[in-house]
């Protein structure tokens, strides 16, 4: 029953043909600092802005 997958014969190092978003056990990206400063720039381009309107509603919620 099943479909044939290879039934684990042949051995050999089965990492090069994984696929996966990180890119795998070996990946080095290149510019890895460069990408991360600039996620972190979007996430905090993000949050403050909705840090600031939350503290405006809280405020503005407690003074009545």
């Amino acid at each position: 029953m099943g479909g044939d997958h290879g039934g684990g014969h042949g051995g050999g190092d089965f990492r090069q043909k994984v696929w996966s978003m990180t890119g795998g056990p070996y990946c080095r990206p290149v510019h890895w600092r460069r990408n991360t400063a600039i996620a972190m720039f979007g996430v905090f381009l993000i949050c403050i802005p909705i840090a600031m309107k939350s503290a405006e509603l809280e405020s503005c919620s407690t003074g009545s």
